[in-house]
């Protein structure tokens, strides 16, 4: 990873497509998908590409989208390594056959025994390499995260993501000693791959997970570099040799901010967002999403579809009605 290479890319850019919006998604998330669009389509964020990363054997799915205007629709086999495509596939296989229950087993078994292999290769971890490769390859200035489960409302802008001078990065702040689950896991395992030294019990990190997340591209290509330069590997194995589900491409990158980078953060409480965990009532979604998407301080809303999957409720049943209102605006 050459830094003039890196530079002349960004040079050959126009100033006016220094910004793109990303949203790695799958046949799962469709439903989300399209009220993202519809909603992403009729906010001030509609002149930014929308770079759209399906996994291949969903993009048929996904065609009719690359018709409207600004999105550049690609596949995983595009984005991601040959090799890392072609066990994401066979990982998505195996998932399929073995169930939930199974999946998990097995995840817990590569964690702990580092066998069988392909519970690393599941969506989950793909879709964070396609955020990183994206990121860090389009020559562009700032990449906005947008997750298939987000609503964009009329008052969003593009300065909610970008501050001249500095990286914009949100951030919620908590004692290191605070933290359990996933969460622990993830703040843990970014010390450990950025090379920092352990953390302790009293600092303070950084907490915000969700989407909208920003990502600099020279930020994102400088700590992928670093990353290599500590293994000696791809940025991509490196990552992908850790226990499944352990580390997080938010909790690395804000990590390397944090502890590496050389370029001003502002680090900026997530005010502008609305998170909905609740999707069991399609009537109180529906009047929740509307009353939210109508307020000028509101400018993200988070249907967290993974509520969906794991209940008998679907997606389909607010999602339809709010995509029917959203296009009579």
């Amino acid at each position: 990873m050459s830094h003039t290479t890196r530079a002349e890319e960004l040079d050959s850019k126009p100033p006016n497509a220094d910004t793109i919006v990303l949203t790695p998604t799958w046949a799962g998330d469709l439903d989300h998908f399209r009220l993202l669009r519809a909603s992403l389509a009729r906010s001030p964020l509609a002149t930014l590409e929308h770079h759209v990363v399906v996994q291949t054997e969903d993009l048929p799915l996904f065609r009719t989208f690359a018709e409207e205007p600004n999105v550049v629709l690609r596949s995983t086999a595009e984005v991601l390594p040959p090799i890392v495509e072609k066990r994401r596939q066979r990982a998505r296989h195996i998932g399929a056959h073995a169930g939930r229950h199974l999946t998990r087993i097995s995840g817990s078994l590569r964690r702990n025994l580092g066998w069988p292999r392909w519970p690393s290769y599941t969506g989950w971890h793909t879709q964070q390499l396609c955020k990183l490769a994206v990121a860090s390859a389009t020559g562009r200035a700032t990449t906005i995260v947008l997750d298939s489960d987000v609503v964009v409302t009329p008052a969003a802008q593009v300065r909610d993501f970008r501050t001249p001078g500095a990286v914009v990065c949100f951030a919620r702040w908590q004692p290191v000693g605070t933290l359990k689950g996933k969460v622990r896991k993830w703040v843990d395992s970014a010390a450990k791959l950025t090379g920092r030294s352990p953390l302790n019990e009293e600092d303070e990190v950084n907490t915000y997970f969700d989407t909208p997340f920003v990502l600099d591209g020279e930020a994102v290509w400088a700590m992928l570099a670093h990353l290599e330069q500590q293994s000696g590997l791809p940025w991509w194995q490196h990552l992908l040799n850790q226990p499944p589900r352990r580390w997080s491409e938010f909790g690395l990158y804000k990590q390397y901010l944090k502890s590496w980078s050389q370029q001003p953060v502002d680090w900026r409480a997530p005010e502008l967002m609305q998170y909905i965990f609740d999707t069991s009532n399609a009537e109180a979604v529906v009047q929740q999403v509307t009353h939210l998407f109508q307020r000028p301080d509101i400018h993200y809303i988070t249907l967290h579809s993974q509520s969906s999957g794991k209940h008998n409720w679907r997606a389909s049943d607010y999602t339809e009605r709010l995509l029917g209102w959203i296009n009579t605006l």
